[in-house]
């Protein structure tokens, strides 16, 4: 019976929520489908396809040509700074006009998100007494978190990284370390890598190497696209992007470390120092949850989703959309919660799982569009910065979940752990 309540009032909250986001997406107006986030991904799209590659991040050419696309005397500050695999990505979508590709790519990366935490959810250990029922739930929950909003309206690619995020943790419980490696690397090279950088730590914190060798693969895969399209010139100007998108995004509507601190002390030089301090602290703390959790499987979810809120939260360029990234982390912790307790589902565990992540959520939709300078400033920071601990302080649990003769290597180097889902 208290399966069945918490299923229903799970899919019943979660429906609302998602309702509301698809209301709000309904309502973006011609002119604001024009200027979206992706939108830069579709002007420098239309760059590619007409030759111009080399010109991806000329800031002037790349505004000029998005002022074409909107009505006239339109101001609009959306410069082009993602990897030029993402302008690739949105290049079949340059035969539709602009609205119409703004909304088949946000529903396109609203499915790849589904299907990042449908993965996550196969591939986690949940014990044999909880049924379909709670993780189809758990995959609604995922779904349903403030961070939708945002990455559904302003048609984001973080959909692609959660997929990548979500195709590694499945490699790592199948026992292949260098697809895992591969994964992860890939979908974050090709669209945020900036976000990637305490995940990168953990990898090489674990001495995984043949995680490392797939990872070190895809990036590398990611580089000769990216060289094929735009040459070394663009390639250069991508880098110079990552330096002027640090100046173009107001520090305080960032959620990282770096807008918690400007969010309380402005953007002097104390406020970036403590700013860049604290960054490298959670990074750090990335490698801490790789090292320990090397040769511990039943310690991979809560390190895995640890380092992913620490990278993030260490970024200097975080905004509320890019907490889609977590939720197959939830989803796999909601596995792995519910292999700590034996009675009906969702017990203690499980509760204070989903409760981290519904406060999570109200925390990423109150920071939304909040950039005002004055305390308690941003929320979200404190939120991730919390995941981050509890990560280090909770010990690996065995895994109990899944057919014993099924057990496959978890990484390689000196550990051996179950894998495989029971799904």
């Amino acid at each position: 019976m208290r399966t069945r309540r918490a299923v229903v009032i799970a899919t019943a909250v979660s429906t609302v929520l998602l309702a509301s986001y698809a209301i709000a997406w309904a309502q973006v107006t011609p002119v604001r489908e024009r200027g979206t986030d992706f939108s830069a991904s579709y002007v420098a799209a239309l760059l590619i396809r007409s030759g111009d590659g080399a010109e991806l991040y000329d800031q002037h050419a790349e505004h000029a040509r998005h002022l074409t696309l909107l009505p006239p005397g339109t101001v609009i500050n959306l410069p082009f700074i993602t990897p030029p695999t993402t302008a690739l990505l949105a290049l079949p979508l340059t035969v539709l006009d602009p609205g119409t590709a703004f909304r088949v790519w946000s529903l396109a990366e609203l499915i790849l998100l589904a299907l990042a935490v449908w993965t996550a959810i196969r591939a986690a250990p949940w014990p044999r007494h909880v049924g379909g029922a709670p993780r189809a739930a758990t995959c609604l929950v995922a779904l349903a978190a403030g961070g939708t909003y945002a990455f559904l309206l302003l048609g984001q690619f973080d959909g692609l990284a959660a997929l990548g995020l979500a195709a590694a943790y499945a490699a790592w419980r199948r026992g292949q370390p260098g697809a895992a490696g591969f994964w992860m690397a890939l979908a974050f090279a090709a669209t945020k890598p900036h976000l990637a950088v305490g995940l990168g730590i953990w990898l090489i914190a674990r001495r995984d190497w043949r995680a490392v060798a797939g990872a070190a693969a895809g990036a590398a895969a990611v580089a000769v696209v990216s060289l094929a399209l735009v040459g070394p010139s663009g390639v250069g100007g991508f880098v110079s992007a990552l330096g002027f998108a640090a100046g173009n995004t107001p520090g305080t509507s960032t959620l990282g470390i770096s807008g918690l601190i400007a969010s309380w002390l402005g953007s002097g030089a104390i406020a970036m120092v403590t700013g860049i301090v604290g960054s490298l602290l959670a990074l750090a703390a990335c490698g801490v949850l790789g090292t320990r959790s090397r040769g511990r499987p039943g310690a991979l979810e809560a390190s895995l989703a640890g380092a992913v809120a620490l990278s993030l939260v260490a970024s200097p360029h975080l905004l509320p959309h890019d907490l889609v990234i977590l939720a197959p982390a939830f989803a796999w912790c909601s596995a792995r919660a519910a292999t700590a307790e034996s009675g009906s589902w969702p017990g203690l565990v499980a509760i204070r799982v989903i409760a981290a992540w519904a406060v999570l959520g109200v925390l990423t939709l109150v920071d939304t569009g909040n950039a005002a300078p004055a305390p308690p400033g941003r929320l979200v920071p404190l939120a991730l910065l919390g995941i981050g601990v509890a990560a280090l302080v909770i010990p690996g649990s065995p895994d109990r979940a899944g057919n014993p003769g099924r057990v496959a290597l978890a990484q390689s180097g000196g550990g051996r752990g179950a894998g495989g889902s029971t799904a």
